[in-house]
C-alpha cells in the first residue's frame, strides 16, 4: 500500500511539476486546496500532501502552515538576483563567493537536465556534453600516468561540460554572469588535488548523464547533476573552509 501511495504522490509531483516548469502554474501564486487537488487527481489527502513535499524538496513551492501551497520562482530570476547582489558587494568572502557560485551551478544545471528534452537545439547541445565527456574519459588513462596536460585538459573538458548545461538553460543574464564568474571556480579547480579514482569515476558519471540526457530520463539526469556537482561543491568549500579570510573587492 505503501509503494501505492508513493507511486501516485511521485506522478501527482510530477503533473503539478511540469506545470509550474511551463508557467501554467505561475511564480508567487498559490495553488488550489488540498481538497480540491485531491478531488482533481481522484485521490485522498495523503498522496497530494506527500507530492506537495517533493516538490517543496526540489523548491518549487513553498509550504506554510494553514496556507496553500505557493509556488516559487520558476525563471531562476531569484538565483539572478542572488548572486548580483554578490558581485555588487563592495568586499565578499572567497570562501562566499565560491560557495554562491557552486549553488548556482547545481541549480542552474539541474533546472537545465530538468527542461532539457523540452529544447528546442537539444541535439546540438547534447553533441557538446558528449564531446566534454569523451575528453574526459579519454583524458584518464594519463591522468593515472601523472600527465600534468591531461589532468587540466579533464578540468578544462569538465568546466566546459557545466557551461553547456547552464547555457542550455537559456537565461541570458544568469548565463552572462555565470561566465564571468566561473573562471573563479575554475582556478579554484584546478588547485584542489583530485585522485585519479576520484576523476575516473567523475568522467563515468558524466557519460552516465549524457546517456539519461539522451534517453529522456529526465529524473535520473536530474539526480546524476545533484550527486555530481554536490560532491564538488564539498571538495571546493573543504579548500575554502573559512569565512573569515581574506576579502575580494569588486567595487
Amino acid at each position: 500500500m505503501d509503494y501505492i501511495s508513493q507511486t501516485k504522490s511521485a506522478r501527482i509531483a510530477s503533473s503539478l511539476e511540469e506545470m509550474i516548469l511551463d508557467n501554467r502554474l505561475k511564480s508567487g501564486s498559490f495553488l488550489p486546496s488540498q481538497q480540491v487537488l485531491a478531488d482533481q487527481f481522484n485521490t485522498s489527502s495523503r498522496p497530494i500532501r506527500e507530492a506537495l513535499k517533493l516538490l517543496e524538496a526540489k523548491g518549487l513551492v513553498v509550504i506554510s502552515q494553514g496556507r496553500r501551497a505557493q509556488v516559487r520562482s520558476n525563471n531562476l530570476d531569484q538565483y539572478v538576483e542572488s548572486i548580483s547582489t554578490t558581485i555588487v558587494n563592495s568586499k565578499i568572502s572567497q570562501a562566499k563567493l565560491m560557495r554562491n557560485l557552486m549553488q548556482v551551478r547545481i541549480t542552474v544545471a539541474t533546472s537545465a537536465a530538468r527542461g532539457f528534452s523540452r529544447l528546442e537545439n537539444r541535439d546540438e547541445y547534447l553533441a557538446q556534453l558528449w564531446n566534454s565527456s569523451n575528453r574526459m574519459e579519454a583524458a584518464v588513462p594519463h591522468i593515472f600516468r601523472k600527465d600534468a596536460k591531461a589532468h587540466a585538459d579533464y578540468l578544462k573538458a569538465e568546466a566546459d561540460f557545466h557551461r553547456t548545461l547552464v547555457f542550455a538553460n537559456g537565461n541570458q543574464i544568469l548565463s552572462c554572469i555565470y561566465d564571468n564568474l566561473s573562471p573563479l571556480l575554475d582556478t579554484a579547480m584546478n588547485s584542489i588535488k583530485f585522485t585519479p579514482s576520484q576523476m575516473e569515476k567523475r568522467s563515468k558519471d558524466y557519460s552516465y548523464l549524457c546517456e539519461a540526457l539522451q534517453n529522456g530520463q529526465t529524473d535520473l539526469a536530474v539526480a546524476l547533476v545533484l550527486v555530481t556537482l554536490t560532491t564538488l561543491e564539498t571538495k571546493v568549500m573543504d579548500h575554502y573552509p573559512d569565512e573569515g579570510m581574506a576579502m575580494i573587492s569588486y567595487a
